[in-house]
């Protein structure tokens, strides 16, 4: 069973040692370059501000991966106007790669964190166009492509995508 678990100041250093993974670094750009000191004074601020909700993903208790989700502050990049939040995920543990744990991870997060709050009518999510494997986990949880244009922060060519919140919940019961 997947859960989730709120990150810890004691868990940075597992996930700095999630971002130095290959099959991480690949996609994580907002890491590269930076010092494990750069990486743990970035993600203690998250913390203490509170503002991007950050969690472990836990599957049998067993941590596997990486999860948070923020409110968009300008989501028209994803062709919408209303109120909306973003996601971002890896599994960081190689052994847990390949098997479904992404989707599934994604469909719990959205029913469990994401849609629990009745004001959200979106949640959108921006893999790079070259990360087919995000894609196809994204499109098998519900997410529509909406939009593909350059990330202002990557600069990287993005695959904008979205679920809309009754779409989500009317398949849901059959999902998770």
């Amino acid at each position: 069973m997947i859960n989730f678990e709120k990150v810890s100041f004691e868990e940075i250093p597992l996930l700095i040692s999630w971002f130095k993974k290959e099959h991480i670094r690949e996609y994580w750009v907002s890491i590269l370059n930076k010092t494990d000191e750069e990486i743990t004074n970035k993600y203690m601020k998250r913390l203490k501000e509170d503002v991007i909700e950050m969690f472990i993903i836990k599957k049998n208790n067993v941590k596997i991966g990486f999860i948070q989700t923020y409110l968009l502050e300008d989501p028209k990049q994803f062709m919408i106007s209303d109120k909306c939040k973003g996601i971002d995920l890896f599994i960081g543990d190689e052994k847990f790669l390949n098997q479904g744990f992404g989707t599934e991870t994604l469909k719990r997060f959205l029913k469990n964190k994401v849609f629990s709050d009745s004001s959200i009518k979106f949640a959108c999510i921006d893999p790079e166009v070259k990360n087919k494997r995000a894609i196809r986990a994204y499109e098998k949880v519900g997410f529509k492509h909406v939009n593909t244009d350059f990330d202002k922060y990557s600069k990287l060519l993005t695959y904008y995508m979205v679920i809309d919140r009754d779409d989500f919940l009317t398949l849901s019961n059959t999902m998770v």
